[in-house]
Parts: structure tokens; C-alpha cells; sequence
């Protein structure tokens, strides 16, 4: 969870720092840095979901498993 934590703020500090850059003018640094900011922020979403999918997919398994239990002993 403290891992979800410090990648949140290191997500939020690169936004923060391609819009200053950008505003100050320097626009290749804050093209960079936004480049760095979108692949990494999309990296994340793409882990979580897989992760989430795999939990789902454990806990509806689990839960059609004991379903098929319960109907065999009926």
C-alpha cells in the first residue's frame, strides 16, 4: 500500500513539472518529462488492472468451485 503511495507523488510531481516547464518556456524538457509522466502513469494503470483481473478472476473461480460443491451435495 506505501508502494501506491510514493508512486502516486512521483506521478504527481512530473505533472507538476511538465506544466511549470512548459509555462516557463522550457518546452522540449517539459515534453520529455510529460513523455516520461504519460508512459509511466499508463505502466501503473496497466499493472493495477492486471492485477485487479487476476483477483477477480481467483474470487469468481473460488466462488463457482463452492457453488459446484453445494449443487453435488443437494
Amino acid at each position: 500500500m506505501k508502494n501506491k503511495n510514493i508512486l502516486f507523488y512521483i506521478l504527481v510531481a512530473l505533472l507538476i513539472t511538465t506544466v511549470v516547464s512548459i509555462v516557463m518556456g522550457y518546452h522540449n524538457f517539459g515534453f520529455g518529462v510529460g513523455f516520461l509522466f504519460a508512459f509511466l502513469s499508463l505502466s501503473t494503470g496497466y499493472f493495477y488492472s492486471m492485477k485487479n483481473r487476476e483477483y477477480m478472476h481467483q474470487n469468481y473461480h473460488a466462488d463457482y468451485v463452492d457453488r459446484l460443491k453445494n449443487d453435488k451435495k443437494i
